[in-house]
């Protein structure tokens, strides 16, 4: 499962490209996702990865640690993000992934902006 969740770091918030595909392929149509108490559903989860990509040029994501057991993966990761408008940010990422037929059903996150303007604290949730 690490492999699956590093192919979508890369693939998806790595690539500067939206890319819907890409997002079918990993994310199942059920899928929610609760960042810091706030719940996305799968279209509203689209919506966000649209959102990014209007908003971050490059971003790099570090899996730090992780945990993993049949249908869920746990992750401690760091994303640092370049927006257009020139500042960076890295968040600390706490991330556990709920993983049923190859595809990302879940995902409760808890994000700490580290470095960067206060203002993109909420940058893992914005749509």
């Amino acid at each position: 499962m690490r492999d699956l969740i590093q192919n979508v770091f890369r693939e998806i918030l790595e690539n500067p490209e939206f890319d819907l595909i890409l997002i079918e392929k990993y994310f199942s149509k059920d899928y929610i996702q609760v960042v810091d108490d706030k719940q996305l559903n799968y279209d509203e989860f689209v919506l966000h990865i649209k959102k990014l990509k209007e908003k971050v040029i490059a971003q790099k994501m570090e899996i730090l640690n992780y945990a993993e057991n049949d249908t869920v993966i746990f992750t401690h990761h760091t994303a640092r993000s370049v927006l257009k408008n020139g500042n960076t940010v890295v968040h600390k990422v706490l991330a556990e992934f709920t993983v049923q037929n190859n595809k990302i059903t879940k995902c409760n996150e808890l994000t700490l902006l580290l470095e960067g303007n206060h203002s993109e604290k909420d940058l893992a949730s914005e749509m």
